[in-house]
């Protein structure tokens, strides 16, 4: 346990000391968080054009990651709701051929998924001590 003994003489110094030591902690929170998520993408990641949110007067930032590029995301979605499209139409034949057309079209258009994560552990890790040395360098008292 500690002590802070404050000459009321001296408060306007104690209130300019302070804010002295809030500004930079400001700035870390709503410019410096999302630039380094952004730099983080670009040179550890190598996406082109990484996708950051930035919530100034909230304080927060928050980066999408995709497991492909956009325009391959919006293909494979596109794709799979042709599939879900035609599928109404098969299964609307009460016949065996259209039964077996139904489950044919079902499975070719199911979602492929995985369970691999989409980043790698190294990465996170990366990103954890960037952002800790970015707060180090920033935050000098």
């Amino acid at each position: 346990m500690f002590t802070i003994d404050i000459d009321p003489a001296d408060l306007e110094g104690v209130r300019h000391s302070i804010n002295r030591m809030v500004q930079p902690l400001e700035h870390l929170r709503t410019v410096d968080l999302g630039r380094e998520l952004s730099e983080w993408q670009v040179q550890d990641v190598h996406r082109n054009k990484p996708f950051t949110m930035r919530y100034r007067r909230a304080g927060r930032a928050q980066t999408t990651f995709r497991p492909h590029s956009w325009k391959q995301v919006k293909k494979s979605i596109l794709y799979q709701k042709r599939g879900g499209k035609l599928l109404p139409v098969a299964l609307g034949r009460r016949t065996r051929k259209g039964f077996l057309t139904a489950m044919a079209r079902y499975h070719a258009f199911q979602p492929i998924t995985s369970t691999r994560p989409y980043l790698r552990p190294e990465l996170v890790e990366q990103l954890a001590e960037r952002l800790i040395e970015m707060a180090r360098e920033q935050l000098r008292w």
